[in-house]
């Protein structure tokens, strides 16, 4: 039995070169030092993320999404882990679709509980 090669294909490795630069270029490690030293959101990046399809990768086209699948959001989120990017980026990634703003940024959604969205 051959072994399964799993390898990128040319659009993800484009998805993870373009989440790489923009957060590079946008949070950078002066930027993880003012967040560890300021705890807070930096809403004006939440917003640039949200702008980028970050939250909305994994939602259809038809409802304003990006319309990828867990590869692409896997690929995404491994970037944000290299980066350091701090937030509930899970539970915003999760609500868009369901929470108003979610994926554009515009609401930021910290947990669920009990079917509950709460930010």
């Amino acid at each position: 039995m051959k072994p399964v090669r799993f390898q990128l294909t040319e659009d993800q490795k484009a998805l993870r070169d373009g989440v790489r630069g923009l957060l590079a270029g946008r949070f950078g490690r002066a930027a993880l030092r003012a967040a560890v030293e300021a705890p807070g959101l930096d809403r004006t990046l939440w917003r640039e993320l949200g702008a980028a399809g970050f939250f909305a990768l994994r939602l259809p086209e038809a409802e304003g999404g990006v319309g990828l699948g867990l590869p692409e959001a896997v690929l995404a989120f491994e970037e944000a882990g290299r980066f350091l990017l701090p937030g509930p980026l899970v539970a915003t990634h999760l609500a868009a679709g369901e929470v108003a703003g979610a994926a554009t940024g515009e609401t930021v959604v910290t947990a669920v509980h009990g079917g509950s969205w709460s930010g």
